[in-house]
């Protein structure tokens, strides 16, 4: 890992003593440089330093037009001295001495020119480099970076010492220097090396963006990690939340289905069981055409509707027999519902028995399928949907989503739970029955199988005159009132021995 980054002046700064140490050495001997570099701030100030100078020599010597006719005409001459060259080889009496004094003066002024040209390339290049480097050393504040940093600043002020040096000198030294110290002998090598150390600058900032880049690759992974794992607990506690809510929203619908105007349907089939016992083996059935019937609904692999249908005389076996039905198919372990005729209460409002007896078969169909319902909850079933039924089609609708995820479902109805039929609700049992028959008609992916009982003719006749899809069961019997044999609770419909009812 890297090295905290520090401050741009105060890394520049400390870059700065540490290269003025390292030249101390090699300026001992020059009090005036050394009182230069230690009384700048920072390198900035010694490349200021010398630009000034550097200005204050252009002002004056931007007037001389003796040094801009010499240097067009320097260039021009030295141009075509291959040519005068050839010609003083064949009169070298004559102009070879003359040419060649006039040669070396003309060469002073080019290396002059190049001097100056140069040594304004130099600065320049310097003024660039420096900012670069302090952005390096801003970016990557490292003992590596440091060092190169310093390296780099040494050489630069070593380069501009020479050149604040050789801009302070009077013209004499000018043109001395330029014919014994030209450019690419007194400032290249110097350039080079400023040069070389900006470039392994260059290349050290490359490869430590490279580790940073990694270093980020690595937490970016890192972070993609601890989001992942952040994204499974978060998941899995809204997961936990919608099942909660899931759960609120199933125990509201069993609270909003549970009160009705019926009794409970547990409490009705404990009234219903406690008086079969007591007239067990006081009635007979005609065993002979119920069973087979009843054997093939209960093996049925889609839905259907049996009605079975009693008489005045049969009326307690009918009733009894409701009872036993529910009693063997939850024997048998299959998932059963049911609508029998216990205690009445005291009023039933005859306009809302179809709704509440709907309402009260959801309520036992939510709590018989209570861990699908809650898996199940989506904008198609909650509470507030059961809360708004308000009419037939409604609890029809939410029935059948409540039978989501039930292979099979057996519904045993007694319709005397509707109450004793009258003028004025003759038809209030079939339009139930076809209520159910709607519902055994529509379900999809479930075996639902509707027994309906009644001793009722009336209602037997209408439903045996119109087109319904439901099969009929008679139930013929006789009065055997203390004579007959009993009729155990394991074997309701055959013979004691030979013949038992089962649902598998």
């Amino acid at each position: 890992m890297f090295s905290p980054v520090v401050q741009t002046k105060g890394a520049s700064r400390e870059a700065y003593d540490k290269a003025v140490d390292l030249l101390q050495k090699k300026y001992a001997n020059n009090g005036r440089k050394l009182e230069l570099l230690k009384s700048a701030y920072g390198i900035e100030d010694v490349l200021e330093t010398v630009t000034e100078a550097q200005l204050k020599y252009a002002q004056r010597t931007e007037g001389s037009k003796v040094r801009k006719w010499l240097g067009g005409l320097s260039t021009r001459i030295t141009y075509y001295g291959q040519i005068i060259d050839v010609l003083s080889q064949h009169h070298p009496e004559y102009v070879s001495l003359a040419w060649g004094t006039m040669k070396f003066l003309f060469v002073l002024v080019l290396n002059h020119e190049e001097m100056i040209s140069e040594l304004a390339k130099a600065v320049s290049r310097i003024a660039d480099v420096l900012p670069r480097a302090k952005l390096q050393l801003l970016a990557f504040g490292t003992d590596w970076m440091k060092d190169a940093t310093q390296c780099l600043y040494a050489e630069v002020i070593n380069l501009l010492m020479r050149c604040l040096e050789w801009y302070e000198a009077n013209p004499w030294k000018h043109a001395w220097k330029a014919f014994k110290d030209p450019y690419k002998l007194r400032f290249q090598d110097l350039r080079d090396k400023v040069d070389e150390k900006a470039r392994r600058m260059d290349e050290m900032a490359n490869t430590l963006s490279q580790m940073k880049i990694n270093d980020m690759h690595q937490a970016l992974v890192r972070m993609e990690n601890t989001m992942s794992a952040h994204h499974l607990v978060l998941v899995a506690r809204i997961s936990g939340l919608e099942q909660i809510s899931q759960q609120v929203q199933v125990t509201q619908i069993l609270n909003g289905t549970e009160h009705s105007q019926f009794p409970s349907p547990v409490e009705s089939l404990r009234f219903c069981q406690a008086v079969r016992r007591k007239r067990i083996g006081q009635f007979e059935l005609n065993r002979t055409a119920l069973l087979p019937r009843l054997q093939a609904w209960s093996a049925a692999e889609s839905s259907s509707l049996i009605a079975i249908a009693g008489a005045a005389p049969t009326r307690f076996q009918t009733k009894d027999l409701a009872t036993e039905l529910v009693d063997l198919i939850s024997a048998a372990n299959k998932p059963v519902i049911w609508a029998l005729n216990g205690r009445q209460p005291p009023s039933i409002n005859k306009e809302l028995t179809h709704i509440n007896l709907l309402r009260q078969l959801t309520n036992q169909l939510v709590k018989l399928n209570n861990e699908r319902m809650i898996a199940h909850v989506s904008a198609n079933f909650n509470a507030p949907r059961v809360a708004s039924a308000r009419c037939e089609a409604d609890w029809l609708g939410i029935l059948k989503e409540c039978l989501t995820g039930l292979p099979e479902v057996y519904l045993v109805v007694d319709m005397e739970i509707l109450g004793k039929p009258s003028d004025e609700n003759a038809d209030s049992w079939l339009e139930f029955f076809r209520l159910l028959e709607t519902l055994v008609s529509s379900v999809q992916g479930v075996a639902l199988k509707v027994a309906v009982l009644s001793f009722r003719q009336n209602f037997i006749r209408s439903v045996s005159m119109g087109s319904s899809p439901a099969s009929i069961v008679s139930l013929r019997g006789a009065n055997a009132r203390g004579g007959g044999p009993g009729v155990k609770r394991s074997q309701p419909w055959g013979e004691r021995k030979n013949k038992k009812m089962r649902f598998v």
